[in-house]
């Protein structure tokens, strides 16, 4: 086996569902870190600000700019976005800025601890 080779998902790959866990000790919450994760990688396009040409192909009613609307679809998010012991999902965002994958395993988690 080759040392440090990993398998880097492709924006054609499945969605597919991490198998985060949630923490006893966790601390991330839509404060400390959803929201602004949100900011930084998606409400661009998952606005319920934006419609039209200027969601970029976003579905409509995957608006990222409340809680509400991230609970409402957070296993799409765990199968698009996140990362955790079974899988890397990098189909979205589809260009940068794209998150780490150190921020992709905290947003599995997060989802996983049902996004307090």
């Amino acid at each position: 086996t080759t040392q440090g080779a990993s398998t880097v998902p492709t924006q054609e790959s499945t969605p597919t569902p991490t198998g985060s866990s949630c923490p006893d000790d966790s601390t991330l919450t839509y404060a400390t870190f959803g929201e602004a994760f949100m900011t930084s990688y998606c409400v661009g396009c998952h606005s319920s600000q934006r419609s039209g040409d200027d969601r970029n192909g976003a579905p409509a009613g995957h608006d990222f700019d409340t809680l509400e609307g991230i609970v409402a679809v957070a296993e799409h998010i765990d199968e698009h976005a996140a990362a955790g012991p079974e899988e890397v999902n990098e189909l979205m965002p589809p260009s940068d800025p794209r998150p780490t994958d150190e921020e992709r395993e905290a947003l599995g988690e997060w989802l996983a601890c049902g996004t307090p």
